[in-house]
């Protein structure tokens, strides 16, 4: 054999391989929709102020907003965010009093809470 049919030969494996190459994008699953209740939630927890829904359409791709589901989500994650214990431990930890409290009737009580524990954690740290 010639070195010419040598290098055809050679060429025959890589181009048949190069010819299975499959688009990742063309079986893009759909996306599954929207859980509005864990969205709020998150929103809650992650210190965020209440949306409105242009923006949470917006944010979560989904023009179809199940607010109700959104606020009870929502709900439910301030009331664990806004826990008196828990802004005990963010503040000790220098975390940042969440804006999703804000708009709780005793915040004056709960921001005294994460204040005092904010500044018992600055002394420790301090100290350290």
């Amino acid at each position: 054999m010639d070195i010419l049919t040598m290098r055809c030969l050679a060429l025959i494996p890589i181009l048949l391989l190069s010819a299975c190459y499959v688009d990742p994008y063309t079986h893009a699953p759909t996306p599954a929709p929207t859980d509005w209740y864990q969205a709020g939630w998150d929103d809650a927890m992650s210190g965020q102020p209440i949306r409105s829904n242009p923006v949470i359409a917006h944010l979560h791709n989904d023009e179809n907003v199940d607010r109700e589901e959104w606020l009870k989500g929502y709900a439910d994650g301030q009331q664990r965010i806004c826990d008196p214990n828990f802004l005990t431990v963010q503040g000790q930890n220098g975390k940042s009093f969440p804006a999703s409290c804000e708009t709780l009737p005793d915040v004056t009580e709960r921001r005294a809470v994460w204040e005092k524990a904010s500044r018992e954690g600055l002394q420790q740290s301090l100290m350290r």
